[in-house]
């Protein structure tokens, strides 16, 4: 029994997430929170940024639900072993997706996207759908820069999306 209840919140706390993303940037966009603030915080400050985080958390929420149905219609969820990923996911994939935007309007890392808002959301999205292979490229990009050569890692620690998806119960 408490197992079907992790299920469900784990499932409430995703769909939440996906809405609260698209919510987000109808809010930002219709520029409803131009003069709202908390505090001294503007909660528009930042708006871009602020967009590219929302992208990617619809884009990690969505690949956690398809994972998520995926597992469960199968039988194989084990929620008490994933639940904190499944939490995770959509945060994560917001800030890594935030990041990566700003290493590339550095120049840090090069890719060529045109630079308008909307090719940028849709990165940051695809950032954060493909999380696990974005932190892939990053792990390889911080070792090639600060240690000089790309580290050899098993599938397991390299990739814990793949390993999610190989995950059976006992």
């Amino acid at each position: 029994m408490k197992e079907r209840i992790l299920k469900i919140l784990v499932f409430l706390y995703l769909l939440l997430m996906f809405a609260a993303g698209f919510v987000w940037m109808a809010l930002l966009q219709g520029d409803v929170l131009d003069s709202m603030s908390i505090g001294p915080v503007i909660l528009s400050l930042g708006k871009e940024y602020q967009l590219y985080g929302a992208a990617g958390t619809i884009g990690g929420t969505l690949y956690a639900l398809r994972l998520f149905y995926w597992h469960n219609i199968r039988g194989i969820l084990n929620i008490r072993k994933w639940w904190i990923w499944y939490f995770l996911r959509p945060i994560m994939s917001a800030g890594t997706a935030v990041m990566t935007v700003i290493l590339f309007q550095s120049g840090i890392l090069l890719i060529n996207i045109a630079d308008s808002l909307m090719p940028r959301i849709g990165f940051s999205f695809l950032i954060g759908y493909g999380f696990g292979k974005v932190m892939d490229k990053l792990d390889g990009l911080t070792e090639a820069l600060f240690n000089g050569t790309a580290a050899k890692q098993s599938s397991e620690t390299k990739n814990p999306d793949r390993s999610i998806e190989q995950m059976k119960q006992p």
